[in-house]
């Protein structure tokens, strides 16, 4: 009979469940419970509250992070008070794996994993600064999956060896997504059912450019007088947001409604789909998006291209200003053949090649991989070098890539 393998997911994340979160939750939906055993660490009560709900075992607690953007920076006795839970929970629930989801545990586990002599990988959802990459101490990881090839580039760069990285692109649950009712999205937000509603998801923060969609907007309603955008998300920039909607005179055009348990029942009833995300990792709204079988306008950045290739499967832009966005915003305005097209190929190519299973039997498979070897943490000084290299060449700032 063969063993369970008892896996440790160590999750940092906010009090949501969004994108890391529900990628943590498909991949624990989806593992071989002949093989593998999910227990979770986290910090997130949204996340602790989900697992509960599906009697997954998970375990609460703050994180202090040393270094951080966050205060206390310099906690030494918290961390190390980290380090000595996570060794013992690595013994009470015997441990065979840790699985690290998101750079910031790493800082801790990577201790707890060559004390206990057991291996771990780095699940990394999105690009990282050097600054974070050092202090984090991504570079012990023995194994590290990125979500995008995009995101294994800073990583390459610092000298990271490519044999201890992977590239696992985030799957999702089309089947889930596709059971949202739809709804009729232009009669709940009081417009006509002619108009031309694009809509947008995602967190209301300056990296994803809602403010550069409204913008487009704006110079598309002089050839477009019913036009209108559909908001959903939630977050830091909304009363800046809702600020700049009046500047433009976009008020009756603009729709903020919020979080919304039901997204794709939301998109099916809108005509099209933008992202102006300024940096985008993988892209995971975009390959939902497709299931809503409405056509995508995106910017050619990250890890999108990875996920659609433009004319086949959405209009990517060149990530520069509102202009390129705005011209794509057009071509399906004036081009519905164009998007009904677009449309039906991302749908197929998504639920194609970005199934949820695809990506957890991947996993598995490093798994499988990682179980088999003697673990390993050891600091690469050619990484060192490299991000030595990099702080020279460009200066250690919030920006620095």
């Amino acid at each position: 009979m063969q063993n369970i393998q008892n896996i440790l997911f160590v999750h940092f994340g906010k009090d949501w469940v969004r994108g890391s979160e529900r990628c943590l939750l498909d991949l624990i939906d989806q593992l071989d419970r002949s093989k593998y055993r999910p227990h979770v660490w986290t910090n997130s009560p949204a996340l602790h509250s989900q697992l509960s709900l599906q009697q997954i075992p998970s375990i609460l607690s703050p994180f202090t992070i040393l270094f951080g953007w966050q205060k206390p920076r310099f906690n030494i006795l918290n961390w190390f008070k980290q380090v000595l839970r996570g060794r013992k929970l690595v013994n009470t629930l015997n441990i065979d794996l840790i699985h690290v989801n998101s750079g910031a545990p790493n800082q801790w586990m990577t201790m707890v994993a060559k004390i206990s002599g057991i291996p771990l990988v780095t699940h990394l959802h999105c690009d990282y600064l050097a600054r974070d990459r050092l202090t984090l101490g991504l570079h012990f990881s023995p194994h590290i999956i990125t979500a995008s090839e995009a995101i294994s580039r800073s990583l390459l760069q610092d000298g990271y060896k490519k044999n201890k990285l992977s590239v696992v692109h985030n799957g999702i649950d089309t089947q889930r997504l596709q059971s949202q009712p739809a709804i009729d999205t232009k009669s709940r937000l009081g417009i006509k059912p002619d108009s031309f509603l694009f809509a947008t998801v995602g967190s209301l923060i300056t990296r994803k450019g809602i403010d550069r969609i409204m913008l487009a907007l704006r110079h598309l309603a002089f050839e477009y007088p019913d036009c209108h955008l559909l908001v959903i998300g939630d977050g830091e920039e909304k009363d800046n947001l809702n600020k700049y909607c009046k500047t433009l005179h976009l008020q009756s055009r603009v729709h903020f409604i919020g979080e919304q348990d039901n997204v794709i029942g939301w998109l099916k009833g809108c005509d099209v789909f933008v992202s102006g995300a300024r940096e985008e990792a993988f892209g995971l709204v975009i390959a939902e998006a497709s299931v809503a079988s409405i056509p995508i306008v995106a910017p050619y950045e990250g890890g999108i291209p990875e996920i659609v290739n433009h004319g086949e499967h959405a209009l990517l832009y060149p990530n520069q200003g509102y202009a390129p966005m705005l011209k794509m915003m057009r071509a399906l305005a004036d081009r519905p053949e164009l998007g009904h097209r677009l449309a039906i190929n991302a749908r197929n190519h998504i639920e194609s090649h970005f199934t949820v299973q695809r990506y957890a039997d991947q996993i598995q498979s490093i798994y499988k991989q990682m179980l088999t070897r003697k673990p390993s943490v050891r600091f690469s000084m050619t990484c060192l070098i490299g991000l030595a290299k990099g702080f020279v060449n460009r200066k250690w700032t919030l920006g620095v890539k």
